[in-house]
This record gives C-alpha cells, sequence and structure tokens, in this order.
C-alpha cells in the first residue's frame, strides 16, 4: 500500500538511496600489516625442500607477541587484532622461527592426511596398488636406511687419519643481540651465518668446527657455502680419509659446482686427503650432530643475553660446547668462485642418465677424475664417468678465484643501526658498526 502510495501522490517524497559504495566496516587494509612485517627482514630457510620453496623465517630472539606489541605502538589508531596480525605472519606470508631440530617431513605428513582419509592401514599387503602409499613406503625405507647408516658412521671407532662430521647450515641468525632493547630487536640488523661441522658420535677425536661471517662480507650461495667446505678442508688437511653427512638442500649441497669442488680438493696439492665420501639424509629426516651442536649455540646466545658484534658471536659459538670448538672467521679472501666442470652435453648423453635427487652418496678418490655414486645405501657404488669437460679430465685445473671486494649492506641500514647502538653499547663494540661494509649499489638484496 505505501508503495502505491508514494507512486501516485505528489507530496509522498521517497527517500533517495545513498549512491556511493560503503565498504565493509569489517574490511581491512593487511599492507599496513604486511609491511611491519616485512621490517622484520624475515629470510628464506638455506632448505629447498620441494613443498616450501617460499618458507621464510624469523630470528628466534623475537616472537609474535613482541612483533605485534611493537605494531600496536607504531599504529596505534588501527584496529587489528592479535589473531589477525598471527594468521598474516604464518599463513598468508609464510613465516615461521627459528626452532632447532624440528623439521617436519612433508611426504609423511601427506600420508598421514591421505591414511585418515582413506582408513588404510600402512602395513596391508592389499594397498600395494596406491601410488600415494608405494612412494611412502619407499621414502620410509630411504629414511630408515640412511639412518641406520649414521649410526654406524657414529659409532664407529675413528682412527687418527680418519674424520666422520655432519655439516649445516644454521638456522637465521641476527645481529646485534639485544633482548632488553626491543628498539633494537624491531630495527633491520644483520644476519650472521654458522656452517658446522660436527663430528659424529662420542667416540670422536676431533671438536666441531664452526665456519662463521655475515652479510657483510658474503652471503648464502651455493659459492658461499662451498667456500665454507674449502677452509673445513684446510682446517683438517693432515686427515687422508673424510665422510661427510648433509641434508638434501639442492642448491648448496647437491649441485655440481660443489662435486667438481670436491674432485679439485681430493687432488690438490693443498690437503693429505686421499678420499671423500658425501652422505645424504633422506628430506624430512635430517636430524643430525650440526642440530645438536646449533641448539647449543643458541643456549649459549640466551645465556649471554647482550651479543652486541660479531666478535661476541664468534665468543659465544667458541663456548657453547663443553668441548673445544674450533671457529673460522671468513675473511673476504676465503670467499672463491667455483666453477661447475660437468658437461651439459654429456649428461644429456647418458644412456642410463642419474639424476642429483636419486643419489644418496658420493665417493671422491685422489687420483681419479670422475666419482662413484650410490642410489641405496645397500648397493655398490657405480662409476661415473666421461661427464666433465676435456681440461677437467686431463687434471689441468686452477686453484679457485678468491673475492677481493665484500658483499656490504646498503648505508641507509647501516646508519639507522649505528644511531639506534649509540648509548647502548660500548665504544670498542661500536667500531665493528662503523666500519661495516657498505654494497656499492646501495642495496640489501641476498646473493642467494
Amino acid at each position: 500500500m505505501l508503495k502505491n502510495i508514494r507512486k501516485t501522490d505528489p507530496k509522498c517524497i521517497a527517500p533517495k538511496t545513498d549512491g556511493r559504495r560503503r565498504s565493509c566496516p569489517r574490511k581491512v587494509d593487511r599492507n599496513t600489516i604486511i609491511e611491519h612485517v616485512n621490517s622484520f627482514n624475515p629470510t628464506i630457510s638455506h632448505y629447498r625442500r620441494e613443498h616450501a620453496p617460499n618458507r621464510k623465517y624469523l630470528p628466534s630472539d623475537i616472537n609474535i607477541t613482541l612483533m605485534y606489541k611493537d605494531f600496536k605502538l607504531k599504529y596505534p589508531n588501527t584496529d587489528f587484532s592479535y589473531e589477525l596480525y598471527r594468521k598474516i605472519v604464518t599463513k598468508d606470508l609464510n613465516i615461521s622461527f627459528a626452532n632447532l631440530g624440528n623439521e617436519e617431513c612433508w611426504e609423511c605428513e601427506e600420508f598421514a592426511i591421505h591414511k585418515k582419509a582413506t582408513s588404510h592401514d600402512a602395513n596391508v599387503e592389499n594397498l600395494a596398488s596406491c601410488d600415494l602409499c608405494k612412494t611412502w613406503r619407499i621414502h620410509k625405507l630411504k629414511a630408515i636406511n640412511a639412518r641406520k647408516n649414521y649410526k654406524e658412521d657414529a659409532e664407529k671407532i675413528k682412527q687418527n687419519d680418519e674424520i666422520f662430521v655432519a655439516a649445516d647450515l644454521q638456522k637465521v641468525i641476527m645481529l646485534p643481540r639485544m633482548e632488553t632493547f626491543k628498539e633494537v630487536i624491531f630495527t633491520p640488523r644483520i644476519v650472521a651465518y654458522n656452517e658446522s661441522f660436527v663430528p659424529l658420535g662420542k667416540k670422536s677425536k676431533t671438536y666441531p668446527c664452526a665456519v662463521l661471517w655475515h652479510e657483510g662480507v658474503a652471503g648464502r650461495s651455493k659459492d658461499d657455502v662451498i667456500s665454507t667446505f674449502y677452509a673445513f678442508f684446510q682446517a683438517n688437511r693432515d686427515i687422508k680419509h673424510i665422510t661427510i653427512w648433509l641434508d638434501n638442500c639442492s642448491s648448496q649441497n647437491k649441485n655440481w659446482s660443489l662435486f667438481s669442488f670436491f674432485m679439485y680438493v681430493v687432488n690438490s696439492s693443498e690437503v693429505a686427503v686421499e678420499d671423500i665420501t658425501i652422505k645424504f639424509f633422506e628430506p624430512g629426516h635430517t636430524f643430525m650432530a650440526a642440530d645438536a651442536f646449533h641448539h647449543q649455540v643458541e643456549l649459549a646466545l640466551k645465556r649471554k643475553k647482550k651479543v652486541y658484534d660479531f666478535d661476541d658471536f664468534c665468543e659465544v659459538v667458541q663456548q657453547a660446547n663443553s668441548a673445544k670448538v674450533n671457529v673460522i672467521k671468513m675473511q673476504i679472501t676465503q670467499f672463491f668462485s667455483f666453477t661447475d666442470y660437468t658437461s651439459k652435453y654429456k649428461l644429456q648423453k647418458l644412456i642410463s642418465r642419474v639424476y642429483l635427487k636419486d643419489i644418496v652418496c658420493f665417493h671422491f678418490s685422489r687420483g681419479s677424475y670422475f666419482f662413484s655414486y650410490k642410489t641405496e645405501f645397500e648397493n655398490e657404488f657405480i662409476d661415473l664417468k666421461d661427464i666433465f669437460v676435456m681440461k677437467y679430465v686431463k687434471g689441468t685445473l686452477t686453484k679457485p678465484q678468491a673475492r677481493d671486494k665484500c658483499r656490504g649492506i646498503s648505508l641507509d641500514r647501516k646508519n639507522n643501526l649505528i644511531s639506534k647502538l649509540k648509548g647502548h653499547i660500548l665504544e670498542n663494540r661500536l667500531k665493528f658498526w662503523e666500519e661495516l661494509p657498505v654494497s656499492e649499489d646501495g642495496s640489501d638484496e641476498e646473493n642467494v
């Protein structure tokens, strides 16, 4: 009735609708949170797992609660809840914190979900036709065999001319580390790196070797990581037999440049090594001696509370273990540019081509310009010949070219750090930050 009256009675004026688009009062601009989170410089992990290539990490001395409190101080007029902030950090931005020794296995998690959804029993024989179940069983068997082989190496009685170590790059470490000064924690800091070579088992006669550097000197590209292996071999130049356990990080631990380096160093006059054996864990099941040592470093950092500069960090690492720790502080001249000497043409022409992802063990011997490999720990070694360029085969390789320029950080970040640190640290600690190299292009981009 009212509708009809409004149409016929000129005295009855119906209200006009508001033509403006009204935004939903619950809709929020998440870019503000994203910008704040990115100000902490979350970094990618050195792992390059197939299923988590975009995972980023923040150092262990900060957490979401501290980050949210800092956000509320800087943006007091915003009405974002803690839950929304946490969701953006952990879900949308895929950021985690550098907790040690808790790597999860994607394949095992995928199988657990599959098993629960289908009420499968992993031991039932009639499930042999399920592709996912078969893939998981192969994966699990490889993990068991790798762990068994690792334990056997750990329990061996080592001779004076041989060492067995596990090598790994510690997760995110930021300097300075001053938990009582939140304004420093919430300032873009520099990344410190720790590539650790830790002996296996309690019967070892050697000590952990920690190769340390920071992003003002170099980053963590494959050449940077290979340089730490070079430093490790030079520090153990009298050892004749070296076995190294690694995770399956494809960009840094499984690449032809690294294997070309092993071929070079095993035939080098710089060291006495006669053979090198490289062994790999199954992805997702990589906990090793290096992880235990990194946990000790983390505890030592918490005890120290204030780590003002790189020298302080080196002292913490040296005191992390009750036994002696051999610390190597990398200088720019200890970083080299390495070459991949494999011939892509020869690799493609292999009749039965082998892929790096399938290899679990490599063996390099002095006097040989080829290597042997295994795809299963129980199998015999297979020789892989004629895959290198002719220069390599003839044994005419020269020492890698050393670098002469530090990576550096941006001048803005350096000045910002110095301004925040003045008045909070001793003058002799401030010197490190004042002498920190600056990048020539003024950027902070990491050379991964």
